[in-house]
């Protein structure tokens, strides 16, 4: 797969990027952030495609955080196609409190985790280091993970509606609890960001400052029934629910939600998607990029727009899309498509024609 590292782009193509500022490494990476989204928009070219598999037993699924959007999916082994956000919903419902048929991927927006808690149970937060080695060592020592989140105590449905003579405004009342790093309660591999054992709904995730190459993890230790008072440690261990994976300085962890209909506990899709472009902030990140000349016309195009060259920008954006267009063709080879006249049907075709 052609990619190449922040840093080794910077080699090859720093000199196109005409930069005053002191460190030219973070100048160039600050360029790529600038113009990498704009290319990754110009089509579904060949480095843009990538292939997921996630359960679906929960009756949706959130794309991955490197990914935008599907190109085709298959739910347990059925295609299945993908439907836009808006006019679907007068279609199909929200799938919430209806038993509608749903017969395709629809999109739902975006959602704050990759899952979302299950409701009539109570969960306490962690964050866990992906780095390989002491759990201990390999977390960030710098920087600060803020979750917002809403206890058993604020809920705002049934019996728990009422909360001192009062309702409680869905949207008003939460919990917030900051981690700021290394300040963390060390429990076995595990670092507790929040006392609180009766978190219900996750709200917002968002981290800023993370020291570069200290990819984590946040997930959701089940402790029991909202409203029971657990003696501590998980319940059940398969309860335990991923909510964000990150492994970048700055962001918020936003996923791209579709629902899905008529899933069972066993249920599976298996899609094809358009990657997104992250922002690069460490000289080992990957940019996914079929050919080096689209960078260097893409760092020329930036540097005509800062100097008011329209005419100038717009010659090497078009250039690009015509590189991009010519390697997606180039990449065909046998499988470009060839007219095949058969007027007896299938398999029947003309002798001497294409």
């Amino acid at each position: 797969m052609p990619a190449s590292t922040t840093s080794q782009l910077f080699i090859t193509h720093s000199q196109f990027l005409d930069t005053t500022a002191s460190n030219k490494e973070v100048a160039f990476r600050q360029a790529l952030n600038e113009v990498m989204p704009r290319i990754y928009k110009m089509g579904y070219w060949r480095e843009l495609l990538v292939e997921h598999t996630q359960d679906a037993s929960a009756g949706y699924i959130s794309l991955p955080p490197n990914t935008d959007s599907i190109v085709a999916g298959l739910l347990d082994n059925n295609p299945r196609p993908a439907r836009s956000l808006w006019h679907d919903y007068k279609m199909f419902g929200t799938n919430d409190e209806d038993d509608t048929y749903l017969s395709a991927f629809i999109d739902d927006g975006y959602a704050p985790t990759y899952r979302d808690l299950i409701a009539g149970s109570q969960y306490q937060l962690f964050v866990v280091s992906l780095k390989h080695g002491d759990a201990e060592t390999k977390l960030p020592s710098t920087g600060s993970i803020t979750i917002r989140f809403r206890q058993h105590s604020d809920a705002t449905e049934g019996i728990n509606a009422l909360i001192g003579d009062s309702t409680t405004v869905k949207g008003v009342s939460y919990s917030e609890a900051t981690l700021s790093l290394p300040e963390i309660y060390h429990i076995g591999s595990q670092y507790q960001i929040s006392s609180d054992v009766d978190i219900t709904e996750i709200l917002s995730i968002s981290w800023s400052g993370i020291e570069e190459e200290h990819p984590f993890l946040i997930k959701a230790v089940y402790k029991g029934d909202a409203g029971t008072s657990p003696a501590g440690g998980s319940i059940v261990s398969s309860k335990n629910l991923l909510l964000t994976e990150a492994n970048t300085r700055n962001g918020v962890s936003r996923y791209r939600r579709f629902r899905i209909g008529n899933t069972d506990s066993s249920s599976s899709a298996h899609m094809l998607l358009k990657r997104r472009w992250v922002d690069c902030d460490s000289n080992s990140d990957l940019v996914h990029v079929p050919s080096n000349a689209i960078i260097k016309h893409a760092l020329l195009g930036k540097l005509s727009e800062d100097n008011a060259d329209a005419q100038r920008a717009m010659y090497h954006w078009g250039v690009i899309k015509e590189l991009l267009e010519a390697d997606t063709d180039s990449y065909r080879g046998a499988s470009k498509p060839t007219l095949h006249i058969a007027p007896d049907g299938v398999g029947a075709g003309m002798s001497g024609m294409y």
